[in-house]
């Protein structure tokens, strides 16, 4: 068979990873320099990758602002490729939403350079989400390529979402992105090496395209590929070319949807094996932990609350921080290349990381502050003797439950000496009396509300104005908590806070005990010496700090829930790898055990005990050390009035090196054979064991999987939800000398030292990167985690499971309205939104990126159809279904001031809502 060779010539650009972003950006500069120079002096060298991202424009230019033009001249021409990405990510450590910005910015970037690589490029990422044929489709891109999470040996395939959707799906060779790249500078060696890499090719392939990847990671290109390529054609049954991965793509598309050519085999959804072909390198998901926490944070804060608010705001008439949010989204993105997320580069990389992160959180909730400081001063004034809470939700569902807020009450300038101009002020400031004391909570129709003061003290407030310099006053801050009914969705409520001026209570005597009369009778929340419980749930705290869990309707308990289980890791950044002679360590106890909060809407002990484990891996790492340290575990485990779900806030001090600590959580199951988790845009469920194929392995296959906010294990009869923000990594697991996996297990800490070792038994194939001490992902010092645990009956549908992660992950934020607020409704939902069947997921809402409109992104991750109706209540002109790059593609008709739209099973739909006016 005749085969078209294309020989494509790139670098993978790790942007940071064993030298931190500018030692490898010098490098950049000169490589870019250099090939500007080769494509300009040579017409035979044709083309050449910037590895499918972006940012190396950005990188590059910032030293090199004097080569825009070249540049522009070389991506215009088709030359120099680039996009579609702004950065290589990692798929299942960022959101769905993260996923499609950092897309959209990499094409809008490379089209302002005169145009994007039109192909799904992936070529080292550690595994697929199932989404992303839907989301390459939706991008406008009908193809990817790929390397690792897929072990089929053929070169060419279809590739399927959950949806339908499918892509064509070119498999790089088990060398990855670099079988053509050691060609040697001899002539007849560079000749010999490229022709056995074209016959392995030409036994993969059924479209007759071979693609040789002359490139590798931060490699320069190679001069004498115009030679190979001459001389390669001279062979029969070759026709050679200096080739474009384009090219590639297309000559591959031509041959498989012609009518004789022969089906090609279809593979379906998430991509997390193959390790039998390549490495997956599994063991990122929970190496350097605290970088997912805090990527989970912000981008929690940008998609939950900065985006939505300002949306928010923007319809109530202030203006919208576009370029604000582009510079939080991007800096928060150029945290996302799979080497940092992933925590697999060094620690100086990882510091920077952390700072990146600091900026853009504090992007975020600045923004956030600003719209709902904005849109609280148009809410109604208070009456007088209490202040006005507005309460935000900014969900496509309705909330109620139990609200969390903080209040500061000003009661005397800091600064006595100095005189304020009130009118200087942006919002007036009012002075309360020292001893004032909430004596009721009401709603906005003033029924009296549940409500539980937590704790009071004074602090220095601080108030910001455009006309004075901040100033600083004396105030008491009180944090307490009050029963919702109804929050509305895409909105906010009102709730007054009611003062009286008698002697200040002290809140260590009446902390959690202050309730006032209520319109409608309540079912509060109750404490006993060691038990908590509720209408739905009793906890009941064991004396080794273990919990025991009931679900009341049924009688089901989860025995021994939040055990910590720690355990030797002498793997690296890549892969967990236990020791030889390994020692597991659990929660054994005894535990100081006392109730702190006692109702009537939140009880809660504090549990505190040492966790006795080696010190580190013996000094030839086949076991762990005879010395051990002590690591102080604090767990502060609380129930709301009407929760279905125990709160844990754990707090951990990691004195120990090379080792894994795990939260486990039995289902209840005597045996669970899958589970189900959150990934991008769907809901995915996984066997709770990998068998291992048969035959010789690159590494070994884990049954550990990515979440990203819950995991659902069970079985028909009964099982547990676990949920929390910034883990990634859950196993369900057995306990030892018991044969089922029933158990729930969470990575909290994988401590290693190095960035890659060549001596792991579950990654035989040697090295993933550079030997190199990395003492920083050992991970020493305070960390903290959130996790909730719901014992549930039959298994939940899929979107109760994201409504039960969101309501405990994501609070409602609460806001004080200004003492002169406007004539605003007391309640107000900016957005109607209804499904029909119930099935919707919102992922995104925000502004156009490039004009006045609504963007409203959802996902339905349920196997049937919901038909959904969505409308602007202050009206719509026109609504648009878009695209992911927020290009129109129908016009949706207004009726009745509404739009309605049917959203397929596991499919994705971006709405665009342009108001009136």
């Amino acid at each position: 068979m005749t085969v078209d060779v294309h020989v494509v010539s790139h670098t993978h650009w790790d942007r940071e990873w064993y030298l931190t972003r500018e030692q490898f950006r010098l490098r950049l500069v000169d490589l870019i320099d250099r090939v500007l120079d080769l494509l300009e002096r040579d017409s035979a060298f044709a083309h050449y990758h910037l590895d499918g991202q972006t940012i190396v424009l950005e990188d590059y230019l910032e030293m090199r602002p004097e080569q825009t033009g070249r540049v522009r001249r070389a991506i215009a021409s088709g030359r120099l490729l680039v996009g579609p990405w702004y950065v290589m990510p990692d798929e299942f450590l960022v959101s769905g939403e993260a996923l499609v910005r950092n897309l959209a910015i990499g094409y809008r970037i490379a089209e302002s350079y005169g145009g994007s690589m039109p192909v799904g490029y992936l070529p080292d990422l550690f595994g697929h989400v199932a989404q992303m044929p839907q989301i390459l489709r939706q991008l406008g891109l009908d193809n990817a390529i790929l390397w690792r999470g897929f072990g089929g040996r053929r070169a060419e395939y279809w590739w399927e979402a959950p949806d339908g959707s499918s892509v064509l799906l070119m498999h790089l060779p088990p060398e990855g992105y670099c079988n053509a790249t050691r060609v040697a500078f001899n002539g007849d060696e560079m000749v010999a090496r490229a022709m056995r890499a074209v016959d392995y090719e030409r036994e993969r392939t059924v479209s007759g395209q071979v693609l040789l990847m002359n490139g590798v990671d931060h490699v320069e290109p190679h001069p004498a590929i115009p030679q190979l390529v001459d001389r390669l054609s001279q062979n029969d049954g070759i026709r050679a070319r200096h080739s474009t991965l384009a090219a590639y793509v297309d000559g591959v598309r031509r041959r498989v949807t012609r009518e004789d050519a022969p089906p090609l085999e279809t593979v379906a959804g998430e991509l997390r094996g193959g390790e039998d072909y390549a490495n997956l390198l599994p063991g990122v998901l929970s190496a350097r932990v605290y970088l997912k926490q805090a990527n989970a944070r912000i981008q929690t804060e940008l998609e939950r609350d900065a985006e939505p608010l300002s949306t928010f705001a923007w319809l109530a008439g202030h203006s919208y921080p576009r370029g604000e949010l582009r510079y939080a989204w991007r800096t928060l993105i150029q945290n996302q290349p799979h080497d940092s997320i992933c925590g697999c580069s060094i620690d100086a990389v990882h510091e920077e990381n952390m700072s990146r992160f600091a900026r853009a959180e504090q992007v975020a909730e600045a923004l956030a502050e600003r719209a709902a400081t904005h849109l609280s001063d148009l809410v109604a004034p208070a009456p007088e003797g209490a202040l006005r809470l507005v309460v935000f939700n900014t969900d496509a569902q309705a909330r109620s439950g139990v609200v969390e807020a903080t209040i500061d009450l000003p009661y005397a300038s800091a600064e006595p000496h100095r005189r304020v101009d009130p009118e200087a002020l942006d919002r007036p400031v009012r002075f309360w009396p020292r001893d004032a004391y909430i004596a009721k909570v009401s709603d906005g129709n003033g029924a009296a509300m549940p409500f539980q003061l937590l704790d009071e003290h004074d602090v220095i407030a601080t108030v910001m104005s455009r006309y004075e310099t901040p100033w600083q006053l004396h105030a008491r801050r009180a944090r307490l908590l009050f029963r919702a009914d109804e929050i509305p969705s895409f909105g906010y409520a009102t709730f007054d806070v009611h003062f009286d001026n008698a002697a200040l209570k002290g809140c260590a005597t009446n902390a959690g005990t202050d309730v006032s009369p209520v319109a409608q009778p309540f079912r509060a929340v109750t404490a006993a010496d060691r038990t908590i419980e509720n209408e739905h749930l009793r906890v009941t705290v064991n004396d080794d700090g273990t919990l025991d869990v009931e679900e009341k309707a049924t009688g089901r308990v989860i025995r021994r829930a939040a055990t910590l289980e720690d355990v030797g890791d002498v793997g690296d950044e890549y892969n967990y790898s236990p020791p030889a002679n390994d020692v597991r360590i659990t929660t054994s106890g005894p535990a100081e055990i006392s109730r702190i909060v006692a109702g009537p809407l939140r009880a809660a002990f504090h549990i505190g005990y040492e966790l006795q484990v080696p010190a580190s891996a013996s000094a030839d790492r086949r076991s762990r050390s005879l010395e051990t340290v002590s690591m102080s575990v604090s767990l502060e485990v609380s129930l709301d009035a009407g929760s279905r779900h125990v709160a844990v806030r754990a707090t951990v001090v990691n004195r120990a090196r090379d080792h894994r600590l795990r939260l486990l959580v039995p289902s209840g199951a005597a045996r669970v054979a899958s589970a189900r988790s959150d990934s991008a845009f769907a809901c995915i469920e996984r066997p709770a064991e990998r068998v291992p194929p048969p035959g010789k392995l690159m590494e070994l296959p884990v049954s550990a999987a990515p979440f990203q906010s819950f995991v659902d294990a069970g079985d028909a009869r009964g099982g547990v939800t676990v949920m929390s923000s910034g883990l990634a990594e859950y196993e369900i697991v057995a306990e030892p000398n018991e044969g089922s996996r029933n158990t729930i297990a969470l990575t909290l800490i994988r401590a290693v030292g190095d960035l890659s070792r060549d001596d792991l038994v579950t990654r035989p194939s040697g090295h993933a990167g550079p030997s190199v001490s990395t003492p920083g992902a050992q991970c020493l010092g305070v960390h903290r985690f959130r996790i909730g645990i719901a014992p549930r009956s039959i298994p939940p549908a899929a979107v109760a499971l994201f409504a039960a992660s969101r309501a405990f992950l994501l609070p409602v934020r609460s806001q004080i309205a200004g003492s002169n607020a406007g004539p605003g409704s007391r309640s107000q939902s900016f957005i109607a939104l209804t499904s029909e069947p119930s099935g919707i997921v919102l992922s995104a809402l925000t502004g156009a990126d490039d004009r006045d409109a609504v963007i409203l992104r959802l996902f339905n991750p349920e196997p049937h159809a919901t038909r959904v109706t969505v409308a602007l209540t202050d009206g719509m002109a026109s609504a648009f279904v878009v695209d992911l790059l927020e290009r129109r593609q129908e016009e949706v008709a207004v009726v009745d001031g509404g739009a309605t739209l049917d959203v397929a099973p596991s499919q994705i739909r971006t709405i665009e809502l342009v108001p009136l006016g």
